[in-house]
């Protein structure tokens, strides 16, 4: 069970903190397989995708969450997305040339978000994070601390095989003004299981499973309630459907100029690489159907 790609919830009978500990095998080799990334994109990758997941399971949202960092520079998108079932996908665009010493100039350049899009006809949210010290992780807790208002530590962990990771939060309601005087219990809590958390290597997500790893970590010091896993699987929502909405878009004119050199027009998915292919008679089918739609719509 321990080489799974899971999810699992576990909070601390005697201190109000929860937690979310989550590992990405197949899931990370599927996404990051889909295109040639160099050592340091895959990794920036693994970690978005983790925070993804994690981030999905504490914000209480019916959708599709994004974790996304685009520049103008070489660095041009990197984007983790994760739904309420953790389904999830993601991608890196980058200029060849890039190197690892230029990366964390180029993020604190671009703009990094957390973007929220609910199920059709509900509006989207989108926070900017700002950059903050010299890793993601630091960056996205700041996010928490601004935006939520929650104490929350983050550990990203990546290599070429796997993404693991750990989320720490204070629960809502546990704080107050005057914090450090009315739960000074709480505060020393907190920091001892960040301690611990501090402890933690990526080698032990392959040794045992998460139930194991989190009551080695913290059994000594404190009792830990895990709750059952929930499974974490690769999905992308590409469908022939949403290619030809997307051929609609660019208007036929200008398909019909893509095909005049051309038998047919091939559009591939940038998440999971699989091709569609559209024939002069699809077009034509693609936007008669549009036409009649509009058609049907008028009012007389």
């Amino acid at each position: 069970m321990n080489n799974k790609d899971l999810l699992q919830r576990f909070i601390f009978e005697n201190a109000p903190i929860r937690g979310e500990i989550v590992r990405l095998n197949e899931s990370y080799q599927r996404i990051v397989s889909q295109h040639q990334y160099p050592p340091f994109i895959q990794k920036l990758l693994g970690e978005m995708l983790v925070a993804a997941t994690l981030f999905s399971a504490v914000i209480k949202f019916k959708g599709r969450l994004t974790v996304q960092f685009q520049g103008n520079g070489p660095l041009k998108l990197l984007l983790a997305q994760s739904d309420e079932e953790h389904h999830i996908r993601g991608l890196a665009q980058w200029h060849e040339g890039l190197t690892e010493d230029e990366v964390l100039d180029v993020f604190r350049k671009g703009v990094l978000a957390i973007i929220m899009q609910g199920d059709a006809g509900t509006q989207k949210y989108q926070g900017v994070v700002s950059w903050q010290g010299d890793s993601l992780a630091q960056s996205l807790e700041g996010y928490f601390r601004d935006s939520e208002q929650l104490p929350t530590r983050l550990w990203l962990m990546v290599d070429e095989h796997q993404a693991s990771g750990v989320l720490l939060q204070m629960m809502p309601g546990k704080e107050s003004s005057a914090h450090e005087a009315i739960f000074p219990e709480i505060d020393q809590n907190w920091e001892e299981v960040i301690h611990l958390t501090n402890t933690l290597k990526l080698s032990e997500f392959l040794e045992v499973d998460n139930e194991t790893l989190l009551r080695r970590l913290y059994s000594h010091d404190h009792e830990v309630r895990v709750f059952p896993p929930t499974p974490v699987l690769f999905r992308c929502t590409c469908s022939e459907k949403r290619t030809e909405n997307a051929l609609l878009l660019l208007g036929q004119e200008e398909v019909n100029e893509e095909l005049k050199n051309k038998h047919k027009i091939a559009v591939t998915c940038d998440f999971c690489n699989k091709e569609f292919i559209f024939d002069r008679v699809d077009i034509d089918r693609i936007f008669k159907q549009q036409g009649d739609a509009s058609s049907s719509t008028q009012v007389h």
